[in-house]
């Protein structure tokens, strides 16, 4: 698992260029970066798909879907 920073650099992506493969503002990107933003599940999943990588490896992600499990309990 990786911070989601990681994943876009190993792609040599700017922040701008994987916002615009997933469909998101770039300013949203910069906050779940710096950890100033809990994902929606919608943006998870546009955001992973456009890595190419589950959510579930993505340490932001990971980490939100985890609380999400627990409340459910």
């Amino acid at each position: 698992m990786k911070p989601l920073r990681e994943w876009r650099t190993e792609r040599l992506w700017s922040v701008r260029e994987l916002a615009e493969r997933a469909g998101v503002q770039h300013k949203t990107v910069i906050q779940l970066e710096y950890g100033r933003q809990r994902p929606t599940y919608a943006t998870m999943r546009r955001i992973a798909e456009a890595l190419g990588v589950p959510a579930t490896e993505v340490e932001e992600f990971a980490a939100t879907l985890g609380e999400r499990g627990k409340g459910a309990a």
